[in-house]
């Protein structure tokens, strides 16, 4: 009974010194990452503009309906930001050619808005030379 009884506290001593030693790294390891995550996504979140753009009416390829619909930019870079705010006519321009050769099949779902999203991103892209244009957000996309 004696010999149980230490296998016993030895096995409870191993057990709690693993569970201290895994607390203690366990800790370690998440302040590291955190504090590298922490500063990169502050930095990165800092680094952010936007362009909100008026509200846009298209119609929409064979068929009665259009689409009224508002849209944010996200860009990267404040000189990008700055050259960008002066030239919203040709933004608005690019998404109106690009709304009204979409069918309403196209537009609809969640597909076809992320579908339109990366659509008008690539273009603007395109239209600008211009990889500091990180997301389009559409703050409204009705069909009617």
């Amino acid at each position: 009974m004696d010999t149980k009884k230490i296998i016993l506290i030895v096995v409870l001593v191993a057990v709690i010194v693993f569970a201290i030693f895994g607390t203690i790294l366990g800790f370690i390891f998440y302040k590291n990452n955190d504090g590298n995550n922490g500063n990169a996504s502050k930095k990165k979140s800092s680094e952010q503009f936007y362009i909100t753009l008026e509200d846009m009416y298209c119609n929409i390829k064979e068929s009665k309906k259009i689409v009224r619909l508002k849209i944010t930019v996200e860009i990267s870079d404040k000189d990008t930001f700055e050259e960008l705010q002066n030239k919203q006519f040709l933004m608005r321009d690019e998404i109106n050619k690009i709304i009204r050769n979409k069918k309403e099949e196209e537009l609809q779902g969640r597909d076809g808005q992320l579908a339109l999203q990366s659509e008008i991103k690539n273009s603007l892209i395109k239209l600008f030379d211009n990889e500091n244009i990180t997301n389009i957000y559409f703050n409204d996309l009705i069909i009617q």
